[in-house]
């Protein structure tokens, strides 16, 4: 996808939600639900005013964020490191990858309880489960970009005389990024599921905090607040993860606009 494509997807997500906000509006306009449960798009707002201030709200998103670039930044580092030396590196891989399928399919949930025993209810436990929102789907699509690389871009690597780590880097490596790429925002996009899992269980701030304390207080627009600002925030950072792959690492994907 170009950059102005990008732009164009990004500008038709935002016309989109303008509309679900104007029919979610008309809805309680017309009195279709009840608005102690499902208050409007007005209502939510007057109940945040009413229950934060700007200076909370930037806090809650400020922590949530610096949890989820911390945690997914490990897991990129760590998933990307070992996706390629499994592909590389056939028994390695063999190994490796057995308990990296067992796990897998374990959601980050489930691990919350032993990360809150192993490491506490600290900034660790939640970087952890962090971690392994973003380190499956980035292993996987890195290793499935290292085992379908052409066998014919290999040997015109060693014709020109790479061999070894000169060739991994300078042929096989740039061959995977497209799949790389694809992991990476699949796994921004589970970093803030786990992201938001991690704080509603163990936190005294962030957006799941946010949501849960106005649960218990019984405040459903702070708790739908809280959810499109999830929603909004995870759409912006993945346009903007997505404009940076595409100009840094897929050069030859990004088309500049004619002036």
């Amino acid at each position: 996808m170009s950059n102005s494509k990008a732009r164009l997807h990004l500008v038709a997500s935002w016309a989109g939600f303008l509309v679900i906000i104007l029919v979610w509006q008309g809805i309680s306009t017309l009195g279709l639900v009840a608005p102690e449960t499902f208050p409007g798009p007005v209502r939510v707002a007057e109940s945040v005013v009413e229950s934060l201030s700007v200076g909370r709200v930037l806090e809650h998103v400020g922590t949530s964020l610096f949890r989820v670039f911390s945690g997914f930044g490990i897991g990129l580092f760590a998933a990307v490191i070992l996706g390629v030396m499994c592909g590389w590196y056939i028994d390695f891989g063999t190994i490796l990858r057995t308990p990296i399928e067992l796990l897998r399919p374990v959601p980050p949930l489930a691990w919350i309880p032993l990360a809150i025993m192993w490491l506490g209810v600290g900034e660790s436990s939640k970087l952890f489960v962090i971690f392994l929102g973003a380190f499956f789907p980035i292993f996987t699509n890195t290793y499935k970009g290292m085992m379908t690389i052409e066998p014919n871009v290999i040997r015109a690597g060693q014709m020109v005389g790479l061999r070894g780590w000169r060739l991994l880097l300078k042929v096989v490596v740039p061959m995977t990024l497209p799949d790389i790429a694809t992991g990476m925002r699949l796994g921004w996009s589970y970093s803030f599921g786990a992201m938001v899992a991690a704080e509603i269980i163990a936190a005294n701030s962030g957006l799941g905090y946010m949501i849960m304390h106005g649960r218990e207080l019984g405040l459903v627009g702070v708790i739908m607040f809280g959810i499109i600002l999830i929603g909004t925030l995870n759409m912006l950072t993945d346009y903007v993860i997505q404009s940076l792959i595409l100009k840094r690492f897929l050069r030859w994907h990004y088309v500049p606009e004619q002036k």
